[in-house]
């Protein structure tokens, strides 16, 4: 098990003062560090491997202290037996496949050395290609390599930042399917850092959002993941529409407010905001029904009739753009069956059915 308290201060490459404070936990299997470019996420991964010294806090790792600010204990990179994958791979041209597998094997004999990189090649099913350079192999293949580099010491953890970020789909598949394997056989935790909605689904057991240094949600994935009402994960997790505008007045007996953009009126739920205040309120496309005519008896609050402005594939869907008054604009997402059915095409009147908890509003300000 990971315990961690890491405090980090630092300067961006803007020259802006940037500071990292969390306290994170990390379990068997996959955690997953989840968050924007520039959230802390490697830095995190840096200070547990040893090659970033936290300004203050503590590391533990399998009852084994890391680091320890008030104790003065700062355990040297080698010591600390860490499976580290680091975003570029960084295989060593020059050597052999076996060559990169057995660099750390530090404390064997020349013939063991040889033994535990084969065994471990022999199980991702590189062995054939031992002798080769990292150039002679694919993507995947590499990727491959450098996984069972990080694995052959044995590791206490291991830590994977963004794996599969150069990789194709076809290949990131496979790679997914080798990860949960190899979390499968470990009773270590594994700390995989990325900013993909897709990998958190696919692979994590636990996931930890950050933003700016600071943890803003952690959890089960798909707990965090809906969470809309945040901005970071709200715009990490595609949320297509984000609208700006004015709590109008307050429904105290339906539970519900009314919420202006431009000329179009939403009924969303009921917060302790006052009326006037300028909010941002999320809706997933998905949410959002497509009707030929304004439906009866529906619970649907949010009965609203505009011009479809366009209609684009989306992987095997269709994305409709709708316009309900002047700049603003609704994007559905529909089955290509349900827009064949609706004959749905550009100029068509079309009504938007949209449930109130269906809207999410934005917990701060700083993304408007």
């Amino acid at each position: 098990m990971l315990t961690a308290q890491i405090s980090i201060k630092r300067t961006t490459r803007d020259s802006e003062p940037f500071q990292i404070e969390v306290s994170i936990q990390a379990r068997q299997g996959i955690t997953t560090l989840f968050g924007p470019s520039g959230s802390g996420k490697s830095s995190i991964l840096q200070a547990i491997a040893g090659l970033l010294k936290p300004d203050a806090g503590h590391i533990e790792v399998d009852n084994q202290i890391f680091f320890d600010s008030t104790k003065q204990i700062d355990l040297p990179l080698r010591d600390r037996c860490v499976g580290y994958l680091f975003q570029d791979l960084a295989l060593f041209p020059h050597l052999s496949i076996e060559a990169n597998v057995a660099y750390g094997l530090h404390s064997l004999n020349k013939k063991e050395k040889h033994e535990k990189a084969l065994q471990i090649l022999e199980s991702f099913g590189l062995q054939a290609m031992a002798s080769r350079k990292p150039k002679q192999l694919s993507g995947g293949q590499q990727q491959r390599v450098a996984l069972a580099r990080a694995l052959v010491i044995n590791p206490r953890i291991l830590l994977l930042d963004e794996p599969l970020s150069a990789l194709d789909s076809a290949t990131k598949r496979d790679l997914m399917a080798e990860i949960k394997r190899v979390a499968q056989n470990l009773s270590i935790p594994i700390l995989y850092v990325t900013h993909s909605r897709d990998e958190v689904l696919a692979l994590a057991h636990h996931v930890i959002a950050l933003d700016r240094g600071r943890v803003i949600a952690e959890g089960e994935p798909l707990q965090v993941l809906e969470n809309a009402s945040n901005p970071t994960i709200a715009r990490l997790t595609g949320v297509e529409n984000l609208f700006v505008g004015k709590i109008m007045d307050k429904h105290l007996e339906r539970g519900t407010m009314t919420f202006q953009i431009d000329k179009t009126l939403l009924e969303i739920p009921l917060t302790d905001q006052a009326v006037g205040e300028v909010i941002q309120v999320a809706i997933r496309a998905g949410d959002i029904l497509l009707s030929l005519a304004e439906p009866k008896g529906l619970s649907a609050r949010n009965r609203i009739v505009g011009k479809v402005l366009e209609v684009n594939p989306h992987e095997h869907n269709q994305l409709v753009r709708v316009e309900s008054s002047p700049g603003v604009v609704f994007s559905v997402l529909i089955t290509s069956s349900a827009q064949h059915e609706l004959n749905v095409h550009p100029g068509k009147n079309i009504w938007l059915l949209i449930k109130t908890h269906a809207c999410h509003i934005l917990a701060g300000r700083d993304s408007y």
